[in-house]
């Protein structure tokens, strides 16, 4: 699967250094993506072996080739202060990660029709889902 644009928001309170921010924005989005269609462990449910057998060339992650352009990844910020925070600035890493799953997931659920609890969501999973859709109509 191949995006083409994103748009992520976040609340960080005061952004310190707005260039390390979205990086920041960018990174905890690659690797929420990775997470929800690519990063798989297919293991053996008997024996518990990895069917892979370990080998990292077997374990996808995306290149810069599967991310958008930086032109087509748009980041913003919300304008707020957090009193406890350095400068009024809030953290930033698991905040660019989480929301990611349950968007993808959602914005496939809205294209498609079909809901997904299970990550990765992968291309045969989603073809599996609408082939069973499918039938069942």
């Amino acid at each position: 699967m191949k995006l083409t644009r994103v748009i992520a928001g976040a609340d960080i309170g005061t952004v310190i250094n707005p260039k390390l921010a979205m990086g920041q924005i960018h990174g905890g989005f690659s690797q929420g993506w990775s997470m929800t269609v690519n990063e798989d462990t297919p293991y053996d449910h008997k024996t518990g072996d990895l069917l892979n057998h370990g080998f990292m060339a077997d374990y996808k992650i995306p290149t810069p080739l599967d991310m958008p352009d930086l032109d087509d990844f748009y980041v913003f910020f919300a304008d707020t202060y957090e009193p406890s925070g350095p400068f009024g600035a809030k953290g930033i890493g698991e905040g660019a990660l989480n929301p990611v799953a349950g968007a993808i997931a959602n914005a496939i659920q809205n294209a498609l029709g079909v809901k997904f609890y299970e990550l990765p969501i992968t291309k045969d999973k989603i073809l599996a889902a609408l082939r069973e859709k499918e039938a069942k109509q």
